[in-house]
């Protein structure tokens, strides 16, 4: 049995290291698997595998509450929200970005708080939110003395954006074209110059346009082609040239065709809902294992003390028979001798009787209901009457119980007396029946009356009662 209740803990703790995934529970480790799944999310951007990504970066963001490194936080909630802007899924894009700058805002690094700044401004211009944009953008401006030069760049031409908007057209103009010549990333330059064409053509200097428009860099960048192309469309029309215009029109729905297949075919939304469904099904699914684990854990230690209880409750219980057994061997070997006194009996029981209740107060339901044990109780009840009778003490308070023990200690004792007060011919009371000992003994009458503790006519009433029974000549025979 020992060996079984050390056997079973190591079981339940061999198949809690084999749960379908082994938790994360350090933040060193967690870290080390969020850096591994957003590395390889860039990779899988790279290739232009979008839909792999976005799973490396949902799984890396589920370690985000272990780590305590906010600038691996930052990159993967940007991450994740760039991947829903370019889906158009614009308000979960935002609300990451969010996120990316709260991490960002607590390493300090100006980089990365600029970065998921300008990352919103993109967001909320693209859901139409712009007085939201400019206020962040402006913000952004005026945050720190010195900005990166590309950084810069990106938030001049933002400005010159809204400046656009508001038909500051000058400003706007003066604004581009600053962003234009700190811009130093290629993507940047081809944003600030479309920007410029956008700016002279409202200008009507479609000239100057059509020169800024060469000057874009080439890009497979479709949002800024599909600019470009817009750019050019309308500068067709004010020439006139209206076939050239239509030709542009239809390469225009061509590429708002692809650029719509390629967001389609990221489905970054959905992809995200079944990762957290299924992520959320996982982390149940492990839950209930662990809880059923939990349980039948549980179900075993209680079985395992149930089972030793039981055990222990065997083990009593033959000690308690044995040491009944062994009384009554005793009580037997007693009443064999011919000058074994009451007292001697009185003393062996209560010896005796110490030990065996002290053991039935371990034992508990059908063992403590042994019958061995009651005709010992029972003797030892009848004894202790009798030797209360023959000492001459107060038995008032004796009743049925005490007369049917002292009958039975009598028919181990003296079994002629026994024989004539327990005849069921003669139906005796249990005071006749004490009396009956008494003159058997020789107790005289005042003597009788101070154990019965009663009146003399009460003696008289019970002797009278009693000679209609039983001959009082027959008890001292």
């Amino acid at each position: 049995m020992r060996k079984l209740l050390l056997i079973l803990p190591c079981l339940l703790l061999a198949t809690f290291a084999c749960t379908p995934e082994k938790r994360v529970t350090t933040a060193e480790s967690a870290e080390w698997q969020a850096h591994l799944h957003l590395d390889s999310a860039i990779d899988f951007i790279d290739l232009k595998y979008f839909d792999h990504a976005i799973i490396q970066l949902k799984t890396a963001e589920k370690y985000l509450p272990l780590i305590q490194n906010d600038s691996l936080g930052y990159r993967i909630c940007l991450y994740i929200g760039w991947m829903n802007e370019q889906a158009n899924a614009h308000q979960t894009a935002l609300d990451y970005e969010q996120t990316a700058q709260i991490y960002a805002e607590a390493t300090k690094n100006q980089h990365y708080i600029i970065n998921a700044m300008i990352h919103q401004v993109n967001t909320l211009n693209s859901m139409g939110r712009t007085e939201e944009g400019r206020y962040i953008n402006e913000a952004a401006i005026n945050r720190f003395d010195s900005l990166e030069q590309d950084q810069e760049a990106t938030l001049l031409c933002n400005k010159a954006y809204y400046l656009m908007l508001d038909d500051s057209l000058k400003q706007a103009e003066h604004t581009a074209y600053q962003a234009a010549m700190m811009a130093e990333d290629s993507t940047t330059v081809a944003n600030a110059l479309g920007l410029l064409s956008r700016i002279m053509l409202q200008k009507g200097d479609e000239q100057q346009a059509q020169v800024l428009m060469r000057m874009i860099p080439e890009t497979e960048n479709l949002t800024i082609r599909y600019n470009q192309l817009m750019t050019k469309s309308d500068l067709e029309e004010n020439r006139g040239d209206y076939q050239a215009a239509l030709q542009t029109q239809k390469q225009l729905r061509e590429m708002s065709d692809s650029i719509t297949r390629q967001n389609a075919n990221l489905d970054i939304m959905r992809l995200q809902t079944e990762f957290d469904q299924q992520w959320h099904k996982r982390r149940d699914a492990e839950r209930s294992f662990k809880m059923s684990l939990i349980i039948i854990f549980i179900l075993l230690v209680m079985g395992g003390v149930s089972y030793v209880y039981f055990r222990r409750q065997q083990m009593h219980h033959r000690e308690f028979q044995q040491r009944i057994s062994d009384v009554r061997t005793e009580m037997n070997r007693l009443l064999t001798l011919r000058n074994t006194r009451l007292e001697d009996l009185k003393q062996a029981l209560d010896d005796r009787m110490g030990d065996i209740e002290k053991m039935k107060m371990k034992l508990t339901g059908s063992y403590a209901e042994d019958e061995m044990y009651r005709q010992i109780k029972e003797l030892k009840t009848g004894v202790d009457a009798l030797n209360a009778i023959l000492n001459h003490k107060n038995i008032s308070q004796y009743g049925r119980i005490e007369q049917q023990a002292a009958l039975r200690a009598l028919w181990m004792t003296d079994r002629r007396l026994a024989s004539k007060l327990d005849d069921p011919d003669v139906t005796l009371t249990p005071k006749e029946t004490f009396f009956c000992i008494m003159e058997h003994y020789g107790i005289d009458d005042d003597t009788k009356l101070d154990i019965f503790s009663c009146t003399e006519q009460a003696l008289r009433s019970t002797k009278s009662r009693l000679n209609k029974k039983l001959s009082l000549q027959q008890i001292h025979q």
